[in-house]
């Protein structure tokens, strides 16, 4: 491929473009926009997002046009063909590059970018944007298999080839690490990508995907932010092959649906009701208690394979639940620059009030608060902001909606069981299956509890961690299909199969 940015990572290209040089380009972090065909596009109408912890405004941010979707999806095929042509060493080391330029070299003002737009903790935003970067390395040695069957006629090779243009919708919890798996899978495996963010949280993906055309040929990869017309534009558009969309349930069917009329192969990862299993046998309690409330709580909760239901055998349940509630007591919530931070805000309104909805029904149903059940701060600790004080609901009615329902904040209920068959039972009873985690100080029996969850993920004595090296995908209703691993790149492909006649 004759682009200077991909010679340039071989060290062979004499072109004037700034990295070849040394010279970086100075970036604006207070302003964004669309980028399209390698070149930033403002647009006549504009929006702003706010800033979860302070509800103050942000910068504005641009509302695409179906003319700019034309534009980049024209884009994008027209770079198809050279792009998918180039060599997977070369696409490989161009994600490296991308990823230094992107979270080593500009890693802090990213960060910081992120905390403003999410309320995250400084070091939440600080695991996304490293885990980030990772996504970049771990791909630099990916490559895709082939198989090949021969006999005395013919030989058979059957190939994943690129699909074309790919779409990624992004939501708002985690709008990097979301964004990037989906991107090093697809531009690996030589597809294009266009990017959608959550126009909850647009700055940190427009910014990024700036940053990447110093590296990415045009066309290559690009971001177009929105309002709610964005996303059924991209679906509904006949340029774009694939839908790769991570969010909730009920806009992954209407996804699904759109994509049938065009036969669009989609990936969908969904929404979970994940459970915690706790068995008799844990050993250190007070250090179990806590790592499963930081899997409960970690990102204010608003994680899609956060434990949404814990339940402990019966004979450690009060002790377990002592721990865990005085654990949880001493998380510090407050905003992004404040020391110590554990717990964020929610980060936006709607999710907020939605969440709020599952305080008022336990509250309103008699079920009993060992932990939290307040809404805002203690005065003192600042009015403004979308924070709710982690809750733990003791023992609520199994199908009580804080037990049914995904919550996807700092609310969760806590069961008791008194054998693992019924533990069981009780996990699988749920239409969703996304992750799982175990915990027993017997690995094997843990395993084995493991192997009979209907879930995409089992985490055996850890909380749910996602990692780029395995595959993340979900059982039952939370999703089709999955992103990260091997099988994450061959999501991105079509498969051929080759059969050459010898002569």
């Amino acid at each position: 491929m004759a682009h200077p940015n991909a010679e340039h990572i071989n060290g062979t290209s004499r072109e004037t473009h700034s990295i070849a040089n040394g010279v970086k380009p100075e970036i604006d972090w207070t302003s964004f926009a669309n980028i399209i065909n390698g070149q930033p596009r403002t647009s006549s109408k504009t929006y702003h997002s706010i800033d979860p912890s302070t509800l103050e405004p942000l910068w504005e941010a641009p509302i695409s046009t179906s003319q700019d979707v034309d534009d980049a999806v024209s884009a994008a095929r027209a770079a198809f063909p050279s792009w998918s042509l180039t060599s997977v060493e070369i696409r490989a080391k161009l994600l490296v590059h991308f990823g230094k330029r992107a979270f080593h070299d500009n890693g802090e003002a990213l960060t910081a970018l992120l905390q403003r737009e999410t309320g995250k903790p400084a070091f939440v935003a600080g695991i996304e944007v490293a885990n980030s970067y990772n996504h970049c390395t771990f791909h630099e040695n990916l490559r895709l298999p082939q198989e090949r069957w021969e006999d005395d006629e013919k030989v058979i090779v059957t190939r994943y080839v690129p699909m074309g243009v790919v779409a990624a919708i992004i939501p708002w919890n985690f709008p990097i690490v979301l964004a990037i798996g989906k991107i090093c899978a697809g531009l690996l495996t030589g597809n294009c990508v266009i990017v959608k963010p959550s126009p909850f949280t647009p700055y940190s993906a427009l910014k990024m995907v700036e940053i990447a055309q110093e590296t990415f040929p045009p066309g290559v990869l690009q971001v177009l932010g929105g309002d709610d017309r964005l996303g059924p534009w991209l679906v509904a558009h006949p340029g774009i092959q694939k839908i790769n969309f991570t969010g909730s349930i009920n806009t992954g069917k209407k996804i699904m649906a759109e994509c049938a009329k065009t036969l669009k192969r989609v990936t969908l990862e969904l929404g979970g009701n994940d459970v915690c299993i706790v068995c008799e046998d844990v050993a250190d309690v007070e250090g179990t208690a806590a790592q499963v409330a930081l899997g409960c709580f970690f990102n204010t909760g608003q994680m899609c394979v956060c434990t949404k239901r814990v339940y402990v055998a019966e004979g450690i349940y009060d002790r377990f639940l002592e721990a865990m509630v005085r654990f949880t007591n001493g998380l510090k919530m407050g905003r992004p620059a404040e020391e110590g931070v554990m717990v964020g805000p929610v980060q936006n309104e709607m999710q907020f009030e939605k969440v709020k909805g599952f305080f008022k029904d336990s509250l309103e149903n008699g079920h009993k608060f060992v932990a939290g059940g307040q809404e805002a701060r203690e005065e003192g600790e600042g009015e403004k902001g979308f924070f709710l004080r982690p809750a733990i609901v003791d023992r609520p009615p199994v199908k009580s909606r804080i037990v049914q329902e995904e919550q996807f904040g700092p609310i969760v209920p806590v069961l008791s069981f008194t054998s693992v068959d019924e533990a069981i039972a009780a996990a699988n009873d749920s239409p969703m299956g996304l992750g799982a985690s175990v915990w027993s100080d017997d690995v094997a029996k843990a395993e084995a509890i493991g192997l009979q969850l209907e879930v995409g993920m089992v985490y055996v004595n850890s909380f749910e961690k996602p990692d780029c090296h395995g595959y993340m995908s979900g059982h039952k209703m939370s999703g089709i299909g999955g992103d990260s691993g091997v099988l994450g790149i061959k999501e991105m492909c079509n498969v051929q199969v080759m059969h050459t006649y010898k002569r």
